[in-house]
């Protein structure tokens, strides 16, 4: 099968030799199955069950609300639990409980059951100011909770995915203190299972702060957090010293595969005064009256909630879970999970049939450029070259006979599969009315799916899992030989809702290049602007004596020229290797001008003038580059009546700016091998002046007119790009990629960045982390 695949996206281990060996033996009684539904339930290894087996058999456990030696030892082993598990999330019983459950979902339950609405006062006053927020992405366990706190009397408001990032994005007004009349509740999840978008964790704060209370006009109700972190948890490190949760919901097989039908709600101690428990089983109480509606409730919170003998022998064999997931990390698992995800993200968006058609539509919130925002969760549709959809009933049972496990339908969370199927409330229930139940095997209707098909890794998935996967869509659904590019732009638009990386969208790098085709100098802080974009941006260049401006195609070293830009002293320093450092002054203008003809480019003809800066730096460029008469010529600054209304420019004369996104650079990036360049400075090979951080890989095509800090900039069109990003601007080893790489993702059409013109004429600042805003 693997000599079929054609993908070109590169990828590298996150493991070292020894634990891609341990794990392999681990999990041999699987080699030859492709699980690939691990935020259904992960695998447990066979060291964790041989360790449960022989304490089990070397042990005597007792129910531990029995009195004697062996119900002691079960006492012990429960409180050590909860001790290992408290300190795994980096807190301890100081600051949080856990109570066990039965998963996730009956800590949900606990809850919503628990959670006391109001304080003092009567039902009518509660009414008005007590509230059950919740995110349109939540597990259905998170919906049911609906029913139970409406009974209560609070206000259900459900808040869209958009408006979600637009309410934590915009600024928090100062909370105005009144007096407290009642409690609310906000629920999200950490993760969201359908797409694998991890939600910032630095909303409990804003929360906490009463950012919601702008949506809900109440400053007199005290919020708190709930926080679904089953899916979150598995493959990723939730640090509770940091992020500080009321409530937290959890299961373990999800975690470690073994053992299931156990969970664990954390409970902050500081907001256990909110829950309100009214039945009581047995080992939860002091003190009960057989005969009379009397009872005294345990102290201890853990006692006061666990109703019943808690399953003793499971939350025993819970370390062993614990042991398996620590002798690898969680950040190594949680990078490991996104580099899986990640290759096939990029392959399967990628993917095309014979006649150009998309093989695939992937459901996504992020660019899966960051393991911070990104789980190890690929959803997706199939879809014919004729552009109709492949039922998932279909995708499910091709991928049986490749003997690969996988989830399709909505997955429990009917919010994020009704947002990125593009589905109304009411044609959601035309389809109940047409078959369709959750859970059931009615895929298609009128040629629209009714659910997705979703992969996931855990933090024992290979690599060959990702090949067996690509392999069997390419064998069983991809018509013609394949052909791998990259997609329409309008493709972006139908498959993308990023709300959650175009909400961080800013300015991470400026750069300018103070002589044409020389280093560039980053900037620090804030930076100019001016009529003719950055201040000092290509506003010298070098000539020969035959007045034509000499760049990096015909000599490849001017990168090692490294300009300084020493705005108190007035100066520029230039340094080459080899040479002593030489000044330029920023003021003093030469008064010897020079006219030169700038050929060898796509503007050759396009006269110049400018001022020669004198025979000393003429003299040290000879030497430093070993070419005679060479002059170092600034652009005049003489203003001149142009015959057209187009932008003023410095040497660069193709635009003010060029704008490239760092997502379409890692996407570009993963596509080459890691002995073909240094990837850490490829960027810099694109020569831009700025870098965007935050955005979707190659969103920036479709862009018109943006706006970065208080600026307003007009895209007028893509960079062509040519021979010179093939040179390393670090070392000046030229090399054949990334050149090749972007002929053939984009079938010749060497495109990669847009240039951007300043609206206004007006001077200005701009600064690193200015947010971007796409008009």
């Amino acid at each position: 099968m693997e000599n079929i695949i054609n993908i070109t996206a590169s990828y590298t281990s996150v493991y070292d030799d020894e634990t891609a060996k341990t794990l392999q033996n681990n999990f041999s009684r699987i080699k030859e199955e492709c699980y690939l539904d691990h935020a259904g339930s992960t695998l447990y290894s066979d060291t964790q069950i041989k360790n449960v087996a022989a304490d089990l058999h070397n042990s005597l456990y007792a129910n531990p609300h029995s009195v004697g030696t062996a119900s002691n030892l079960t006492q012990d082993i429960i409180e050590q639990m909860r001790y290992l598990i408290l300190n795994h999330f980096h807190t301890s019983s100081e600051d949080y409980t856990v109570i066990f459950t039965s998963g996730a979902t009956a800590s949900l339950k606990i809850v919503a059951d628990a959670f006391l609405f109001n304080t003092e006062m009567t039902n009518s006053t509660m009414l008005q100011t007590a509230h059950f927020v919740y995110t349109q992405d939540n597990h259905t366990s998170v919906l049911g909770m609906r029913e139970v706190v409406t009974a209560k009397g609070a206000k259900v408001t459900c808040l869209r995915h958009n408006e979600t990032f637009e309410i934590f994005h915009s600024p928090m007004s100062p909370l105005t203190c009144s007096e407290q009349k009642s409690n609310s509740l906000f629920v999200y999840p950490a993760q969201c299972n359908f797409s694998g978008l991890k939600y910032p964790l630095e909303w409990i704060s804003d929360v906490h702060n009463g950012i919601l209370s702008g949506i809900t006009s109440d400053t007199s109700t005290k919020w708190y957090v709930l926080l679904d972190a089953a899916a979150f948890v598995s493959t990723n490190d939730l640090d509770l010293s940091k992020y500080k949760p009321d409530f937290v919901c959890l299961s373990f097989y999800k975690m470690f595969g073994y053992p299931t039908g156990i969970g664990a709600l954390l409970v902050k101690n500081t907001s256990a005064n909110v829950l309100h428990k009214i039945y009581y089983g047995g080992g939860t109480v002091d003190v009960s009256l057989s005969s009379e509606m009397f009872h005294i409730k345990r102290q201890s919170l853990h006692q006061r909630f666990e109703d019943g003998t808690v399953p003793f022998l499971s939350i025993a064999s819970l370390r062993h879970g614990f042991d398996i997931l620590s002798s690898i990390t969680m950040q190594k698992i949680s990078q490991h999970v996104f580099s899986l995800a990640q290759f096939v993200h990029n392959s399967l968006l990628t993917l095309h049939h014979s006649n150009g058609k998309p093989v695939v539509k992937l459901y996504f919130d992020t660019a899966y450029d960051s393991c911070d925002f990104q789980g190890g969760i690929v959803t997706f549709s199939i879809i014919r070259s004729n552009s109709e959809y492949v039922g998932y009933m279909e995708v499910l049972n091709m991928a049986a006979l490749f003997k690969i496990h996988l989830r399709t339908g909505c997955l429990c969370n009917p919010g994020a599969c009704q947002r990125h199927l593009g589905l109304s409330n009411e044609e959601v229930l035309r389809n109940y009315d047409a078959g369709y139940v959750c859970g059931g095997s009615t895929d298609l209707i009128n040629g629209r799916p009714t659910g997705a098909v979703r992969v996931s890794f855990g933090y024992m998935s290979t690599f060959k899992d990702v090949q067996t996967l690509l392999g069997m869509i390419i064998e069983c659904f991809v018509d013609g030989p394949q052909i791998i590019k990259v997609p329409d732009c309008q493709f972006f638009n139908l498959i993308s809702d990023n709300m959650a990386t175009k909400k961080k969208c800013i300015l991470e790098q400026l750069y300018i290049f103070p002589i044409k085709s020389c280093a560039a100098y980053k900037i620090i802080g804030s930076w100019s602007l001016n009529s003719k974009g950055l201040e000092y941006d290509r506003e010298w260049m070098i000539i020969r004596s035959s007045g034509t401006c000499l760049t990096q195609k015909q000599h490849i070293n001017l990168c090692l020229l490294k300009p300084v830009i020493f705005t108190e002293k007035r100066v520029m320093q230039l340094s080459y290797p080899g040479m002593p450092v030489i000044s330029v002054p920023l003021d003093n203008t030469p008064v010897n001008t020079v006219e030169g003809t700038i050929c060898q480019s796509r503007i050759c003809g396009h006269k110049v003038e400018g001022v020669d800066c004198g025979s000393d730096v003429s003299e040290w460029l000879s030497l430093a580059l070993g070419l005679p008469n060479l002059k170092l010529l600034r652009q005049s600054n003489c203003e001149t009546k142009k015959k057209d209304n187009k932008p003023e420019l410095s040497f660069s004369m193709q635009a003010q700016y060029l704008l490239i996104n760092r997502a379409s650079v890692s996407w570009l990036s993963e596509k080459i091998s890691d002995t073909e360049v240094q990837k850490d400075t490829i960027i810099h090979r694109f020569r831009g002046n700025m870098i965007l951080s935050g955005c979707e890989a190659f969103e920036e095509a479709q862009w018109k007119n943006i706006c970065i800090g208080k600026h307003n900039f007009v895209v007028t069109g893509p960079c062509t790009r040519c021979q010179m990003i093939c040179i390393d601007q670090t070392t000046g080893i030229k090399t054949v990629e990334p050149l090749r790489t972007l002929a053939e993702q984009f079938h010749g059409k060497l495109r990669f960045g847009i240039y951007l013109t300043k609206e206004s004429k007006e001077d200005g600042i701009i600064s690193i982390g200015d947010n971007v805003c796409i008009l």
